[in-house]
């Protein structure tokens, strides 16, 4: 995939730590905020689809039957 340049800016108080990480983990900042910035898009992604999940279940609740029917096939282990 093809670099592209982008300016942003850091709050002054970051930058050493991310010098500092980048650093401490051989990578260049670079790397490192590409690293970090895939992380955050991922996790919104995953947080994102857990909470279309929540709220499918919250509007379309699940209903005894459709569960109950299995209750008495469950293995707990102690039993």
């Amino acid at each position: 995939m093809k670099p592209m340049r982008v300016q942003i800016e850091v709050d002054e108080l970051i930058l050493p730590e991310i010098d500092l990480l980048a650093k401490n983990s051989h990578k260049s900042r670079y790397d490192l905020v590409n690293e970090i910035l895939r992380k955050a898009l991922r996790r919104e992604s995953i947080e994102e689809k857990i909470k279309r999940h929540r709220e499918s279940y919250e509007k379309y609740p699940q209903r005894p039957e459709e569960y109950e029917v299995w209750q008495d096939e469950q293995v707990w282990g102690d039993e």
